[in-house]
């Protein structure tokens, strides 16, 4: 009877262990199938996860980048205004020191609107005319008190200026230290390099390159003391006496974009 029991117990336990060996047998193989999709789906979720990082990240870089585009824009927009201020100021000090040198001038300013270049002529037009108290023969200044022209022809709201290189110009000046006279007058071959000619000496005029002419102001055309321009070159005749000299402008013509009228001075006799 024992052994009896025993043989049953012994065939339970072998039919037991069939079966878990069995079904860990099917475990691995079910494991072995679905391990490659559960891999494959772990790395589709990462992919995703890191195309949704990218598009984030990529979409705070452009909200950067715009806000930092109107931040640009608001910088250079301060700058610019303060250029102008700068600019503006610049002026006006220009303006008190002109004044403050030439307090018996009554000045007008206005700005270049037109330049009538020519071969015939050098005229500036500029912005203010009969409506501010301009006249035709007004003598024009920049803001360092260089000689630009005179005033040829107005209307309401403008007025032509002669410029100094233009042909047709005629000015007294003094020449360098000793202060003879002579007289600067245009040339049509020296207009066309800006330039122009100093001649009519007395017999006492000596002229030296770099001798600064400064207008006389005798006749009442043009007030004294203004720059004329610089002495560029002599040429003398045969003999050594000296024929005329070329004489570049102290205003500087094409860069000029404001003058000063000068509406009333002192005459000097």
């Amino acid at each position: 009877m024992l052994a009896l029991i025993l043989a049953v117990a012994l065939l339970s336990g072998l039919a037991i262990s069939r079966s878990e060996g069995e079904a860990t047998t099917l475990k691995d193989a079910s494991m072995s199938l679905s391990l490659p999709a559960k891999q494959a789906s772990h790395g589709i979720v990462g992919w995703l996860e890191g195309i949704y990082s990218y598009m984030f990240k990529y979409d705070k870089l452009v909200e950067e980048n715009e806000s930092l585009k109107v931040e640009l824009a608001e910088t250079r927009r301060a700058l610019r205004e303060a250029e102008a201020a700068n600019a503006e100021n610049e002026r006006f000090r220009e303006l008190l020191n002109l004044r403050s040198k030439f307090s018996s001038f009554v000045f007008e300013s206005a700005f270049i609107i037109d330049r009538g270049n020519t071969n015939w002529s050098r005229i500036i037009t500029i912005n203010k005319g009969e409506e501010s108290g301009i006249e035709v023969g007004d003598c024009v200044i920049d803001s360092c008190y260089n000689l630009v022209g005179q005033v040829v022809e107005l209307g309401t709201g403008w007025a032509d200026v002669r410029s100094i290189v233009d042909a047709d110009i005629r000015v007294g000046v003094q020449v360098g230290e000793g202060g003879n006279a002579a007289m600067v007058e245009g040339d049509f071959a020296l207009m066309q390099k800006d330039r122009v000619k100093l001649s009519r000496f007395t017999d006492e005029t000596q002229v030296l390159e770099q001798d600064i002419l400064l207008t006389s102001g005798k006749g009442g055309l043009f007030p004294s003391g203004l720059t004329v321009g610089v002495v560029e070159s002599v040429h003398t005749e045969a003999g050594g006496q000296v024929e005329y000299a070329v004489v570049a402008p102290g205003c500087e013509l094409g860069a000029l974009t404001e003058v000063f009228v000068i509406k009333d001075f002192s005459i000097v006799e």
